[in-house]
């Protein structure tokens, strides 16, 4: 029998990354080491792990690896366009992303938040107000991850048959035809990370004619709609390389269980 409804709740969060003896790690991407070093050297007396790349290049494999807690940002960069980058780690929600610039007027603070930055400063800042605001961003971070784990005992149902979907406080969000098949396609493989070319041909068969743009906004729809849930979007995550996951412990009703 098919599964016409679904449960979910929070999945495992990914373990946060500690430096040694615990500390808290930030990636700082700047090809002028020279202009960073008072704040390299402000943080890490005050027992942050900190690393540094000149480029993008050089800041992948520990992006790559989730082993940062914080990104520190150049938006100008001798091999990519920083504010791109910003907006990749932003949507990639891995960590809070600081974005500190050679030019940091007000058309340069909201171009940075407006690409996913959580927060812009300008290059000239005293290293001790750096310290302070990477503390600011660090300390939300932790409140957002104890919010999502309270959320893990909460659940949200899903009547894929009918569209609705139903937060714990029940609030309830009616889908279209469309964002429900993909919500679907989602919650029927939990965990599992899905290139847009495999949700292409699960939404449209393989001979379907959208493209991976097509999925990028389907997703992005449906995860505002989904966010008016009581913040259900959330558990879509985008991640690096085109692919999504539907981060949840899913229980399917009507005799198909989800793992």
């Amino acid at each position: 029998m098919t599964a016409v409804a679904f449960e979910f709740a929070a999945g495992p969060a990914p373990s946060a990354f500690a430096g040694p003896h615990g500390a808290l790690r930030v990636l700082w991407i700047d090809s002028d080491a020279v202009a960073i070093e008072p704040g390299v050297d402000m943080l890490r007396r005050h027992g942050f792990d900190v690393s540094c790349a000149e480029t993008a290049a050089q800041a992948q494999p520990v992006l790559d690896g989730h082993g940062t807690d914080l990104v520190i940002l150049e938006t100008a960069l001798p091999d990519a366009d920083g504010l791109a980058l910003c907006r990749k780690l932003s949507e990639a929600e891995t960590a809070p992303v600081l974005v500190v610039a050679k030019a940091a007027d007000t058309l340069d603070r909201v171009a940075g938040l407006e690409f996913g930055a959580d927060d812009v400063l300008p290059k000239t800042i005293h290293p001790l107000e750096l310290l302070a605001r990477v503390r600011a961003l660090l300390r939300r971070a932790a409140r957002q991850a104890r919010q999502a784990a309270e959320a893990a005992l909460a659940t949200w149902r899903f009547d894929a048959e009918l569209g609705y979907v139903t937060a714990p406080s029940g609030r309830t969000v009616r889908l279209s035809p469309a964002d429900s098949a993909l919500l679907r396609a989602l919650a029927d493989r939990p965990g599992q990370v899905l290139p847009r070319e495999a949700l292409v041909a699960l939404l449209h068969g393989d001979g379907g004619a959208a493209g991976g743009r097509s999925i990028d906004a389907r997703v992005a729809r449906l995860r505002r709609t989904l966010s008016a849930c009581d913040g259900a979007g959330e558990f879509i995550k985008t991640l690096r390389g085109g692919g999504y996951l539907f981060q949840a412990q899913v229980t399917a009703r009507g005799g198909l269980a989800a793992a």
